[in-house]
């Protein structure tokens, strides 16, 4: 059978495991860093943002279909 050891007991031949401490936000910021307002001044800058890049983006490939409609 095997040796059944305790849940504090290093490895058979190995060093011993060190356990990662979860990563949590400090009460009072985010895992970002920014302030709620930072954080939602930085979300409406990247959805108008985004929204202008897939609005090129969906202009390009119009363009490409009517050139090339079989590409």
């Amino acid at each position: 059978m095997a040796e059944q050891r305790s849940p504090a007991a290093p490895p058979v031949g190995g060093k011993p495991q060190v356990q990662a401490k979860p990563a949590v936000a400090q009460q009072g910021s985010s895992l970002s860093g920014l302030t709620e307002a930072q954080a939602k001044e930085f979300h409406e800058q990247f959805k108008v943002t985004y929204t202008a890049f897939v609005g090129i983006a969906a202009i390009v490939h119009l363009f490409v279909i009517a050139s090339k409609p079989w590409f």
